[in-house]
């Protein structure tokens, strides 16, 4: 008798097949997470020992332990930075106030990257991308007052109140701040993600944090156009006071006075609006003065009535703008707030991307109307090249600001702008302007100041000296003490962000003015 064979049947062999893959199913994931879990404690482990690593590259190379507000780049070929044998790509090591370390590093080959915070329990490990792996230091968080409303805009201009418990700006993707003035009326009614509308805003304002940068031009010399390495600050961190090329400097216009700032509020636009015929000293008190898109700038002012429409937006007797004068500071731009909001621009958080810059277009409509008529479509004219940034630094009309050179007699110079020896007071306080020795030569650019985007942003000197970009640049002498910066519709290529030119500070057919709040 033949004996029967016994075997699976298709369904047993079903059977097992579907309970193997159910056990895939459900084994699969967890050995994936213990790889993937092994994996990122290994990153962890390699981030803190760069940490340690980078600590002792600083001790040995500048002498000393003191991280707090320190930022330094780790070499690739440095023998310190071996970890297991191996060279790390490359990283920055920076350390905030309060002694946390705060890490980025990268490592191409292996695609990863480790950011360390002000938690020393956490280490976050991510994906390496081209350009996204970055030290995650961040800048000030702007600083409002009373009156003044923090906004979005999106690209077609609407603008809305901004809920600050959310991320609402992001200037490592170059977004840039924005908050409002809005008329009396409607002051305290809006509601975060409430739409403000356009009539309603009497001033839009960009907030440019404090900052150090790294010097590249003390030695007065032509230079061409370069990205600015930028480090965002604290007003608590001890001052960078760096003096020579590959040091660090805070910058000057963060300085005010004998009052050290987290950052300052620009205006937007050129300022709009009017100046009332009684704008001659500190008793003026306008209400008119706004910062507005798509409208005529002011000019064909004297530099005094500026000044003092200006300041008057601030004082206790003027509520227009719901600014309250015991903490809020609004002035005609310094020089050197002129340069600080030139060389963020001249950053990876403005026009520069991977070590590449772009120049701001320019503003070339012949009626001085601000943002060139629709600053939502002429982003190109932003100090970011989107709808966040600043508009006007290139073209639209002169800007007088704040800053001349000496007269042979008074310390402070007179000349056309209004100002005279006979008011009371004779001059304004020194915190509201900047003040360069005096001398006749108009090729002595070694007057400039570091931070001014005066000297360091010559791109040729002599008699034909350039900014950057072939802008126009001409110092201010005995024939034209105050500065004119940002060049008009008129000029061309020679308009732009390293513009300035000499005026005597009289009224002028072609000059506006720009607005800055501190607090």
């Amino acid at each position: 008798m033949q004996k029967s064979r016994k075997g699976f049947t298709l369904i047993e062999l079903l059977a097992v097949i579907v309970i193997l893959a159910i056990i895939a199913l459900i084994a699969t994931p967890i050995i994936v997470g213990v790889i993937n879990k092994a994996k990122k404690n290994g990153f962890m482990d390699t981030a803190y020992g760069v940490v340690e690593a980078g600590k002792l590259y600083y001790a040995k190379n500048f002498g000393n332990d003191d991280f707090t507000g320190k930022t330094f780049a780790f070499p690739s070929d440095s023998e310190e930075l071996k970890l297991s044998g191996e060279k790390i790509g490359g990283g920055s090591l920076d350390v905030t106030t309060k002694g946390k370390q705060v890490l980025a590093i990268y490592d191409k080959a292996k695609n990863w990257c480790a950011s360390k915070g002000e938690d020393d329990s956490k280490v976050i490990v991510e994906k390496y991308e081209e350009g996204k792996c970055k030290s995650i230091a961040k800048a000030n968080a702007p600083v409002l007052g009373e009156g003044m409303i923090p906004v979005t805009i999106a690209a077609d201009g609407t603008v809305k109140k901004a809920d600050i418990s959310t991320k609402w700006y992001d200037y490592n993707n170059k977004e840039w701040a924005n908050a409002v003035l809005v008329s009396s009326d409607v002051r305290n009614t809006y509601k975060n993600g409430d739409i403000i509308p356009e009539e309603k805003i009497l001033g839009y304002f960009v907030w440019i944090p404090r900052y150090k940068y790294k010097l590249f031009n003390t030695d007065n010399k032509g230079v061409p156009e370069q990205e600015i390495e930028i480090v965002f600050e604290s007003k608590s961190t001890s001052k960078s006071k760096g003096s020579t090329n590959g040091t660090y400097l805070t910058h000057p216009a963060f300085t005010f006075g004998s009052k050290e700032l987290d950052g300052i509020w620009v205006g937007k636009f050129e300022t709009t609006g009017s100046i009332g015929a009684a704008c001659i000293n500190e008793n003026c008190t306008t209400a008119n003065l706004t910062v507005k898109p798509n409208v005529t700038s002011v000019r064909e002012q004297i530099i005094s009535s500026m000044f003092y429409a200006t300041r008057s937006m601030s004082v206790v007797s003027n509520n227009a703008y719901g600014l309250k004068a015991t903490e809020m500071n609004t002035h005609m731009m310094k020089n050197m707030e002129w340069g600080a909001t030139a060389y963020l621009t001249q950053s990876k958080y403005g026009r520069c991307t991977n070590g590449t810059c772009t120049e701001i277009g320019i503003n070339d409509n012949t009626s001085y109307i601000t943002g060139a008529g629709n600053y939502k479509i002429n982003t190109n004219q932003s100090t970011t090249g989107n709808i966040t940034g600043i508009y006007d630094m290139s073209g639209g009309a002169y800007e007088f600001v704040m800053g001349y050179i000496k007269n042979a007699t008074y310390n402070f110079n007179f000349d056309g702008s209004g100002f005279s020896d006979t008011d009371n007071p004779k001059s304004p306080s020194t915190m509201y302007y900047d003040n360069y020795e005096n001398d006749s030569s108009t090729t002595s650019y070694n007057r400039g100041f570091l931070g001014d985007a005066t000297r360091e942003t010559l791109k040729t000197l002599g008699m034909s000296d350039n900014g950057w970009y072939n802008d126009g640049s001409l110092f201010p002498d005995n024939e034209g003490r105050w500065f004119l910066r940002g060049g008009t519709s008129l000029n061309g290529e020679s308009a732009g962000l390293y513009y300035f030119k000499r005026n005597n500070g009289s009224m002028y057919n072609n000059g506006s003015f720009r607005i800055v709040i501190t607090k």
